[in-house]
């Protein structure tokens, strides 16, 4: 007869909608971008600065796509 040890199982809980999380995750992203520390503009040049100013937009859009997104589903009591 075998024993076996404890089986671990990973899960997160979900204790807040998917779109909520993403809202949270995309203002993270956001942040994160905000700090000098972050941005690569320095050590790759012109080009860098402006990659960082075009990811740094798309992460201010993303932001507001999925505020307006989560607005709208609690207006409507989907999310």
């Amino acid at each position: 007869m075998v024993v076996e040890g404890p089986q671990i199982v990973y899960a997160r809980p979900e204790d807040e909608p998917a779109l909520v999380r993403a809202l949270r995750l995309a203002r993270e992203v956001e942040e994160l971008l905000q700090e000098p520390s972050s941005g690569a503009a320095g050590a790759a040049g012109a080009n860098g600065a402006h990659s960082t100013r075009i990811v740094r937009a798309m992460a201010a859009s993303l932001v507001d796509e999925l505020d307006a997104i989560v607005r709208q589903a609690r207006k409507t009591h989907v999310a």
